[in-house]
């Protein structure tokens, strides 16, 4: 991964490296800086500064752009919120459609399990809870994209083991049907494309810190997270005998019986799936943050400062 360039006051900016020539023509003057960490502090004032701007091109000013928000605001806020109703409201319509045993068991049940925690998840680290947001976005997308993807390609009418028993419930066919595969799809999108900025800057912060073998093993994960969702989704049958042994004792058919009757999934549906999820997701990790050079924060997720180059232009955010 490459290294950070060096931030010397608010406005100038000088890429890694190039430091120690513009320290030897200081010519002996003081610098009161401070260091921090990935960035120096001089005050403006100080004559390095002056002589820096007369008599070096390695030190550009930025071009200072609109500063963006990485929170949430109101409207942003109200609209996650409802997403996450919704999503909540096709789980609890499908935990409805049988006896609990069961219909937890199922496949768009699992998968909506991963996708109302994750969003859930989600609204909570980056409005309450910064430091929980970095692990939500790495680990945990990779899943909810994944579970998103297995109900586009595998469809969500899939039932969990053998024939299950109807019945009515107050939330049964109110979002069923409305809140689709589709509709997941496209405000998970909503949501990601609404706080990309965010998302690319942990992303970016995640690989600075990261090792080249974590970062192709992240790949990886992103790939095989759908294979994970449907090996959970094979198991439940067994996990289930020690719900008081109900599915055993109903059934009267022992745990293999009963995962055997499962529908089965095709293979290429499944290898569409992990390829749509897991694929897009190892590309978008590998390039959402490929321009930017560094973040500062003065708090984290709340105010900083956002760095980047495009070609030679050189480009500063304020995060707010």
């Amino acid at each position: 991964m490459k290294k950070r360039p060096l931030v010397i006051l608010d406005d100038y900016f000088v890429k890694d490296g190039q430091l120690s020539e513009l320290l030897e023509s200081s010519n002996g003057i003081d610098i009161a800086w401070v260091s921090k960490g990935d960035y120096f502090e001089i005050p403006s004032d100080n004559p390095f500064i002056k002589r820096l701007l007369s008599t070096h091109t390695t030190l550009r000013r930025w071009t200072r752009t609109s500063a963006i928000q990485v929170t949430y605001s109101t409207w942003l806020y109200n609209i996650h919120l409802a997403i996450i109703a919704a999503v909540g409201a096709r789980l609890l319509s499908g935990l409805t459609a049988a006896p609990l045993i069961y219909s937890l068991g199922t496949l768009v049940t699992i998968c909506l399990c991963v996708v109302l925690s994750y969003h859930t998840l989600f609204f909570v680290s980056l409005n309450y809870r910064p430091a929980w947001f970095e692990h939500t976005v790495v680990y945990f997308s990779p899943f909810a994209w994944a579970a998103i993807w297995l109900l586009v390609c595998i469809g969500d009418r899939e039932t969990s083991t053998v024939a299950v028993v109807d019945m009515d419930g107050p939330f049964r066919g109110l979002l069923d049907r409305r809140v689709g595969p589709l509709a997941l799809l496209l405000m998970h999108i909503f949501v990601w494309y609404m706080r990309r900025t965010v998302i690319g800057i942990t992303v970016f912060e995640r690989k600075v810190r990261a090792s080249a073998f974590e970062n192709w093993s992240h790949r990886m994960y992103s790939v095989l997270a759908a294979l994970a969702i449907v090996f959970v989704w094979r198991i439940y049958p067994y996990l289930a005998t020690f719900w008081d042994g109900h599915v055993s004792d109903m059934e009267r058919k022992p745990p293999r019986e009963l995962a055997d009757e499962r529908s089965q999934i095709g293979v290429l549906r499944l290898i569409v799936a992990m390829l749509a999820s897991g694929g897009t997701h190892a590309i978008w990790y590998s390039f959402i943050s490929y321009a930017y050079h560094m973040v500062v924060w003065k708090e984290y997720l709340r105010e900083g400062l956002a760095v980047w180059v495009v070609d030679d232009s050189v480009m500063c955010t304020k995060l707010h």
